[in-house]
């Protein structure tokens, strides 16, 4: 499938890192050989994203590689690679070469869903990729546009409108997405048929909506936050509690539903083997940015607030939720078609 190669238009002015803090692996005297064959390579760094365009992981992931140019690489772009819903993009990255030249910036359903959906993948969540930095951890959002009539404001509303007209009762997500497996946890627990309509990615679910085409979508927050009284209703949010940024909407679990709670992470990944010292340096620019005040301001604009950890702690957390929603599909009983 084609692939769309874009260019970093803009950078974020951060602190230059001193080499000898961000990289202490330097130290070591073994390491030096490696790290040297990999930074001549580094003359450019690609940071795959498997979604089109103009979606909230595009976005932050033009952030992303602003915060790597000129200091991890001399120049940084954004390979929108589109495809399989996300695993196209996901298998680039693992077929790359280990030498840092190439990151995925994702959110977490390609690694934490897809391994527990498809009978075939071609990568493997656990062996394939190294976590390198969580950047933000968010929550969706259930959003209904102009197919559903202006008196559905709560989700009690939309439940009985769901009721009244089944054969309308559609939500757009992109298929095996937490989106996915959040609007069908929703439906399950409020004893309703909403049938999935699936999408390549969060922007088209907007377009739909917007232009009337479809009654709902499940999208991340800072995908609908733009049209929110411009054309979208948004009902409710899957956070454990409130978002900041849409402080009057109540999450599902204030509706009733205490076990559809969805708020995944989204970061940036490299292919297993990349050099430590590589991946600390990144680890190092990206956390600058989103501890900066101009990072923070950036990820709000997306509607998306910072939530940076350790390398350790996002290790940690992939593999829990990796477990955690094996547990979830085995719950719904979906499989994917291959």
């Amino acid at each position: 499938m084609p692939h769309r190669r874009l260019l970093l238009g803009a950078t974020l002015a951060l602190p230059a890192l001193a080499r000898a803090e961000t990289l202490p692996a330097l130290a070591r005297a073994e390491t030096l050989p490696t790290l040297a064959r990999a930074e001549e390579a580094l003359r450019q760094v690609t940071v795959v994203v498997a979604f089109p365009a103009g979606g909230a992981t595009d976005g932050a992931a033009r952030l992303v590689a602003a915060a790597l140019k000129g200091s991890y690489a001399a120049n940084a772009i954004v390979d929108n690679r589109t495809g399989a819903g996300g695993r196209l993009g996901t298998e680039h990255v693992k077929q790359a070469p280990a030498d840092g030249s190439v990151l995925l910036y994702t959110p977490a359903f390609p690694l934490m869903i897809f391994p527990h959906i498809y009978r075939r993948l071609g990568y493997d969540a656990l062996r394939d990729f190294t976590p390198v930095v969580q950047t933000t951890r968010g929550v969706h959002a259930l959003s209904v546009g102009p197919a559903v009539p202006d008196g559905v404001r709560t989700i009690a509303d939309f439940i009985a409108w769901c009721r009244a007209n089944p054969e309308k009762a559609q939500f757009g997500a992109p298929s095996g997405s937490s989106q996915h497996f959040a609007g069908a946890m929703f439906a399950r627990a409020a004893g309703i048929e909403l049938t999935l309509v699936p999408y390549r990615g969060g922007a088209p679910v907007v377009t739909d909506l917007v232009g009337g085409h479809l009654a709902a979508g499940v999208n991340p927050l800072p995908e609908v936050l733009p049209q929110q009284g411009r054309g979208l209703r948004i009902l409710a949010t899957t956070g454990a509690q409130r978002s900041r940024f849409t402080p009057d909407v109540p999450t599902l679990a204030e509706a009733g539903y205490p076990t559809v709670v969805f708020q995944d992470w989204s970061g940036v990944l490299a292919p297993a083997g990349t050099p430590a010292p590589l991946l600390e340096r990144v680890h190092a620019l990206v956390s600058d940015l989103l501890r900066s005040a101009a990072g923070a301001a950036a990820f709000a604009r997306l509607g998306a607030e910072p939530e940076p950890t350790t390398m350790a702690a996002f290790d940690a957390g992939y593999r829990r939720d990796f477990a955690r929603y094996a547990d979830v599909v085995r719950a719904t009983g979906f499989v994917a078609e291959d």
